[in-house]
């Protein structure tokens, strides 16, 4: 500017010059869009250009100082500090010290104060941005709540918009401090609570949220009275709980188990319990309750002995402490008392004491009575020498009881002494006495020893010789070892035999250790010779060794045999079994060693028979309906039979009748238990009646046929199983009335033929062989009428026929002669249920249906 000026000076003076630049500065303004002065910048506040050519600087100011307008609103900006000599001009064009705008964004505007100096132009800006707020959604409520007295409850509020501020109010009353989105209630007391509400406020207005409810419970306060258990130990004790406050209705919780509405707790230990009440919005207070109890009861014993065995002189001392005084006492669930003394009780028996104290509680312990030891008599028998002699002892000592011991035998006096002596054998009582007094007797028994006694065993004159007989002598009774000796001898002997004896009477003495004596009188005779005879049992079959042989003997010395088999060792027994048939040796040896021998035979005794027995013979040739049987005599149980075919197989089962047999003959032989045989025997088995050639079935059209016999049968097959019968297909002729594969069996004289060869026979719905005829059946199946549509381009009569499954006709209808369509109707009566082949005839004109009846 400065280099142009002089060119300006010297064409214009100052006024020229100002006027000039305005109105370019004007022209300029009116061609910009975008509110902005061409190479001014326009953003900030702060004046551009300079003042100080100017008598007084020029400080410019915009109001508002923090413009804002909602979206599509408008606002009104003022520029103040511009001289009257001035001249304005804003960026959007506009000349005037006020200006209303209506921005669609955030926008900042500059107004220019234009002002002529002594130095030329002077021009000032100043700029204001002018904020486009969005309008308030509120997108998220406060929402109530129900909380405790003296917490923390925070309420907020959530929205879209720009440039939003915040109030809160409580009961409508404004919250200090609360300007965020955000309410915070620390501590909360009652007095807060209420109704909040959240003001949000920008260029666009005020939006109120829903308003939220604050509810506050009132404290709770808490006490206990707790109940001492009435015993030591027992679960008698309870907590009454006292509260006050909070809201709706209490619950109470004893150590953190369920709550409950009452507030006693019973059947309490001793302890300490902490205690919770909750209101209904679930608050809570705790107290701790101390639940006490009585000390324990304590009861002392002391038992007093019996002074003798057995004795019920003893007594029990007792004492209580604890508990709740004053007590009682109780003896084995008897009176209660107040003494603490207990007498007469009885030894070795055990009491049961309870304490009892003031407020029922007790405790119970045991005693028993205790005695000396029972007095017992200690006792050595010296038994008397021989049988009915008066020289047993009794020798005794005392234990147990007090000591200082006396005794008596029998109702003698009692004596210091401790043996009895000159005793016979017998029982005697025995008393004993303590230094106590205390009695006691014990039964002792002396002895004496078993009669001494002589059994002789004689062994008379025999087959060895005159002098041959014997005495053989068995002690009884007596003491330690005998001596024998002949009355007709001298001289005792320590054996206990006396040989080399002819016949004649003797008399042994016998002498014990103890010098006792026995007799026996023995007589020495002579024995019969020895004899031998044998009994047979016979073999239960000729080869089996069932045999037995039992001897008997006679005569001989002594009572002892020896039996012998031929090739055996000797035996005691006098029974010989496992024989076969067959003629044996036997010998008997008697004591002293004379003999006897004798022969025996054993037979056989089950020899068997075998014979043919009853015979059914086979129906129909080739059949396996056949029965036979064998006739058995002889022979032990079981028997096994073998039957054999003609080709030399044997049937399988073993037994003495054969069922399912076909014909022919049969080999039959058997074996018992004994694994004898016989001989075998012939069963023959003949065909009652041959059996019907196979039929051949002939095939037309519509029939099925064999050649006319009795005992016919038809058969159809229509899956891959077996075939089935047809009922009532009884006939030579059948018409089929279903596809499948036909055969048929023809039995003569009950026998039944093989089946025939497969015929195919399909059956089609309608058969027209010559003309047109057309026959419909609606419905089909068929319920109780049969409706015929029948069409035929010849005039003829039609015969209807209704074939049941073996090929007979069950029903005839006529219809009179027509031509065209016609339709007939009849009822169905009798018609029993199933499959039916239908036939319409007109002329030489026919057509067939199969229907169903239901």
């Amino acid at each position: 500017m400065k280099f142009c000026l002089p060119f300006y000076r010297r064409m214009f003076n100052y006024g020229q010059f100002a006027a000039i630049w305005l109105l370019v500065a004007l022209v300029t303004i009116a061609k910009a869009n975008d509110g902005s002065f061409p190479n001014t910048p326009i953003s900030g506040s702060t004046s551009s250009g300079s003042s100080s050519t100017l008598a007084t600087p020029i400080s410019l100011t915009v109001s508002p100082e923090s413009p804002a307008v909602c979206a599509g609103g408008s606002i009104s900006l003022s520029l103040a500090g511009c001289p009257a000599t001035g001249a304005i001009l804003w960026s959007t064009g506009q000349t005037t010290a006020s200006i209303t705008v209506k921005p669609a964004q955030t926008t900042t505007y500059t107004a220019r104060c234009s002002v002529t100096g002594p130095k030329g132009v002077t021009a000032v800006d100043v700029n204001r941005t002018v904020s486009v707020n969005d309008p308030i959604t509120i997108t998220g409520s406060p929402v109530s709540q129900s909380a405790c007295g003296g917490a923390t409850i925070s309420f907020s509020v959530s929205s879209t918009g720009s440039d939003i501020s915040y109030s809160w109010t409580q009961n409508g009353v404004i919250v200090p401090g609360a300007t965020g989105s955000q309410l915070t209630l620390t501590n909360a007391q009652l007095s807060q609570a209420g109704t909040y509400i959240a003001k949000l406020t920008n260029t666009c207005g005020t939006v109120s949220s829903a308003p939220a409810q604050l509810s506050l419970s009132p404290g709770i306060t808490v006490g206990n009275t707790p109940t001492p258990a009435t015993c030591s130990g027992t679960s008698t004790g309870q907590i009454f709980v006292s509260a006050t406050g909070g809201t709706g209705q209490l619950q109470f919780q004893l150590e953190g188990q369920a709550f409950q509405t009452s507030n006693i707790f019973s059947n309490l230990k001793a302890g300490t319990y902490k205690v919770t009440v909750k209101d209904h919005i679930g608050c809570t207070a705790q107290t701790i309750a101390d639940v006490k109890q009585p000390t324990s009861l304590s009861l002392t014993m002391k038992a007093v002995n019996a002074k003798c065995a057995g004795g019920a002189d003893g007594g029990i001392i007792v004492s209580g402490s604890g508990g709740n005084a004053p007590y009682q006492y109780q003896l084995n669930a008897g009176p209660l008392q107040t003494g603490e003394t207990f007498l007469d009780l009885k030894d070795k028996t055990t009491y049961v004491v309870t304490l009892v104290d003031a407020t029922g509680c007790s405790t119970s312990q045991t005693a028993v009575i205790g005695a000396p030891q029972p007095l017992d008599i200690i006792a050595t028998v010296t038994p008397t020498k021989c049988t009915g002699s008066g020289d047993g002892i009794i020798s005794v000592s005392g234990a147990g009881g007090a000591g200082a011991y006396q005794f008596q035998i029998g109702s003698a006096p009692f004596q210091a002494g401790t043996v009895f002596t000159g005793l016979a054998a017998n029982t005697y009582q025995i008393g004993i006495k303590d230094g106590n007094g205390c009695l006691g007797t014990k039964a002792v028994v002396v002895t004496q020893p078993a009669l001494l006694s002589l059994t002789a065993a004689v062994t008379p004159v025999n087959c060895f010789g005159d002098n041959s007989g014997a005495i053989t002598l068995t002690p009884g009774g007596g003491t330690g070892p005998l001596q024998y000796q002949l009355t007709s001898t001298k001289i005792p002997q320590t054996s206990n035999v006396f040989k080399n004896l002819a016949m004649g009477n003797y008399t042994v003495v016998g002498t014990d250790a103890n010098g006792c004596t026995a007799l026996v009188s023995v007589t020495i005779g002579k024995a019969d010779p020895l004899k031998i005879q044998a009994s047979v049992v016979p073999a239960t079959c000729c080869v089996c060794p069932t045999g037995q042989v039992a001897l008997t003997t006679g005569g001989g010395a002594g009572s002892g045999r020896q039996f012998q088999l031929n090739s055996r060792p000797p035996q005691t027994s006098n029974q010989f079994t496992a024989l076969q048939p067959g003629t044996y040796l036997f010998r008997v040896i008697d004591e002293v060693g004379c003999r006897d021998s004798v022969r025996a035979t054993v037979t056989d005794a089950s020899a068997m028979t075998l014979l043919p027995g009853q015979v059914k013979d086979v129906a129909c040739s080739g059949g396996k309906d056949g029965e036979a049987s064998v006739k058995l005599v002889g022979g032990v149980k079981p028997f096994t039979f073998y039957w054999q075919t003609e080709g030399r197989d044997t049937l399988a089962a073993r037994t003495q009748t054969q069922t399912g047999l076909a014909e022919g003959t049969y080999t039959v032989s058997v074996l018992d238990s004994n694994r004898c045989t016989t001989t075998t025997t012939f069963v023959t088995v003949k065909a009652l009646a041959p059996l019907p050639p196979k039929p051949i079935i002939t095939q037309t059209s519509t029939t099925l046929s064999v050649v006319d016999v009795n005992g016919v049968q038809w058969y159809i097959k229509t899956d891959s199983s077996t075939g089935k019968a047809i009922a009532n297909a009884t006939q030579s002729t059948i018409t089929p009335s279903q596809s499948g594969s036909y055969y048929v069996i023809v039995t003569q004289n009950g026998c039944a033929s093989p089946p025939s060869d497969f015929v195919t026979f399909i059956v089609t719905a309608i058969t027209e062989p010559l003309g047109t005829l057309s026959i419909k059946v609606a419905p089909n199946p068929i319920a109780d009428r049969l409706r015929l549509d029948i069409e035929q381009t010849d005039r003829h009569p039609v015969q209807i026929q209704l074939f049941n499954a073996a090929g007979s006709s069950v029903h005839t209808f006529q219809i009179p002669a027509f031509s065209g369509k016609k339709q007939a109707e009849w009822p169905l009566t009798g018609i029993s249920p199933g499959i039916y082949l239908l036939k319409a005839e007109a002329g030489d004109r026919q057509s067939v249906i199969r229907v169903l009846v239901e």
